[in-house]
């Protein structure tokens, strides 16, 4: 007699063994295509596996949400963040911290209070996400320039633009530590067999990243034509700190304009106490002794 559960179990090997040999490959195959399509960094921590995860995705893919997260995603993305993370921030900084303060704002200060809390709570964490987007702009242009460099040096000795990148990104992550990571992903696509100039513009996709920007542009020129570009990186670098010394002039111009405020607010009310206090004191003591 044929024991039913020994079938069931041999069934069941069978099908894991199924599993795991043929249907296991395909859909590794298709989460990698997905990644790339979505811009998903292609290592195994960041593939969308939770439902947890898979429902965040579709939350700020929605038609209310999307308009709001696209702002700030590229924010974080600039910051160095990958999707599904910059996705999970922005859930949990945009939404349910404020929900919580909101509530606590509420319950704690009443109707007004708590509408002021409200608002504070909706609009001070999207402020800092943007600043933090635009500093990680600021000293990745600032980290472009040291790229350009080191590009220059590499190939003039005889290296190619993938081994040159490579090496840098090995190398010298102390220091360019955020545009490392945009090297790490140009090295990624590369590996897996990506078009050259395909791989050049997902590095080069942030457009406020000017000196990135001007690199990229460069480096897929000289992949088409074959030129040299030691003197067109170096005009890259000469533009940049040029545009750095207008921007640091800029800076110090309107520190001073900060500064005469400042004085007229807190010094000049003492220096009118300081001069006019003796003569008040003066008039008050003749009014009255008169």
């Amino acid at each position: 007699m044929i024991n039913p559960w020994f079938v069931s179990a041999m069934v069941a090997a069978v099908c894991a063994i199924w599993l795991a040999f043929y249907k296991a490959p395909q859909w590794a195959l298709r989460a990698r295509i997905r990644a790339r399509l979505d811009r998903l960094p292609l290592d195994d921590d960041e593939k969308i596996t939770s439902l947890l995860q898979r429902w965040i995705d579709g939350f700020t893919r929605h038609r209310w949400i999307h308009a709001d997260f696209s702002e700030q995603g590229e924010a974080l993305e600039t910051a160095g963040l990958s999707l599904p993370r910059a996705q999970r921030i922005y859930l949990l900084v945009c939404w349910l911290a404020p929900a919580l303060v909101i509530v606590g704002g509420f319950a704690t200060f009443g109707g007004a209070g708590g509408l002021l809390i409200a608002g504070l709570a909706f609009v001070l964490p999207r402020k800092a996400i943007r600043t933090a987007g635009r500093r990680a702009e600021y000293e990745q242009n600032l980290e472009a320039i040291e790229l350009c460099q080191m590009t220059r040096m590499l190939m003039e000795a005889g290296l190619s633009v993938e081994r040159t990148l490579r090496l840098i990104a090995a190398q010298a992550r102390p220091v360019m530590p955020r545009l490392a990571r945009r090297l790490d992903r140009f090295n990624r696509l590369m590996e897996s067999g990506a078009d050259r100039t395909a791989a050049l513009n997902e590095l080069g996709r942030n457009k406020r990243i000017a000196v990135l920007r001007n690199y990229v542009t460069l480096m897929k020129q000289s992949s088409k034509l074959g030129a040299r570009v030691s003197d067109s990186l170096e005009q890259i670098v000469r533009e940049a700190q040029h545009t750095e010394r207008s921007r640091l002039k800029e800076d110090t111009n309107r520190l001073g304009a900060k500064m005469t405020v400042i004085m007229m607010i807190f010094m000049l009310p003492a220096l009118f106490i300081l001069i006019g206090g003796p003569a008040l004191i003066s008039i008050a003591d003749a009014i009255g002794g008169s």
